[in-house]
């Protein structure tokens, strides 16, 4: 549909996804609202009639990468407190992260990656969100695993746990983005997705037979 016949609202939205991706690339001191005009194929007298400034569309943009944060948690579901429950919510993320750029959050992340090479002030308030969201779940299954002799070792800072993990999850999305993957991973996707589960495994500190027996469970990769 030609966007001069957009409803106000619809023309709203498309101007907020053209943002997403500008600001994703160019962060927000960075981008210029001729260049999220020019995404969302309108006018900058037409934008600013929908927007007062340059940071009332980044506040836009992130409330809706909020939104889709929420979505994102929502849709990987809780950890259940027990090994298999942590190791599933680690395949959850790895499958995740494998979508690349049909992940719902992709623009979100991207720009999460701009902010860590510039100022911070966004991937701050992304990752206080994803720890609040995801911390008590992850710290409880964590106790049940060493508590049911799963985890040997030093228990991780439960903290350190969730942030590295995600981690993990947002640079496999970025390295998996493009047409062709940046990190040369080996193209098997079964192999990334088993390796990816047992490189997050081991760093937790789960052992070798636990994590065997949960991948032999495994239905085929889903990629």
């Amino acid at each position: 549909m030609p966007v001069s016949r957009l409803s106000s609202a619809d023309r709203r939205h498309a101007i907020i996804t053209a943002a997403k991706a500008v600001f994703a690339r160019y962060g927000l001191e960075g981008a210029r609202t001729q260049q999220i005009a020019q995404a969302a194929g309108v006018s900058e007298a037409l934008l600013f009639r929908h927007f007062a400034s340059k940071t009332h569309i980044y506040r836009a943009v992130l409330r809706e990468v909020i939104i889709d944060q929420n979505a994102t948690f929502s849709a990987m579901g809780t950890a259940e407190p027990s090994t298999d429950g942590l190791l599933d919510i680690i395949r959850k993320l790895v499958e995740h992260a494998m979508k690349g750029a049909a992940a719902d959050n992709v623009e979100g992340m991207r720009m999460v990656v701009g902010s860590l090479a510039g100022d911070g002030g966004y991937a701050r308030l992304i990752y206080r969100r994803a720890l609040r969201l995801s911390l008590p779940a992850l710290e409880r299954a964590l106790v049940a695993a060493q508590s049911d002799g799963a985890i040997t070792g030093i228990l991780l800072s439960p903290t350190n746990a969730v942030a590295f993990l995600e981690h993990v999850g947002t640079m496999m999305l970025m390295a998996r983005y493009h047409s062709r993957t940046a990190v040369p991973y080996d193209r098997n996707e079964r192999i990334v997705r088993q390796d990816a589960i047992l490189f997050c495994g081991r760093g937790l500190g789960i052992t070798e037979a636990r994590i065997q027996k949960f991948l032999d469970a495994l239905p085929p990769c889903p990629v």
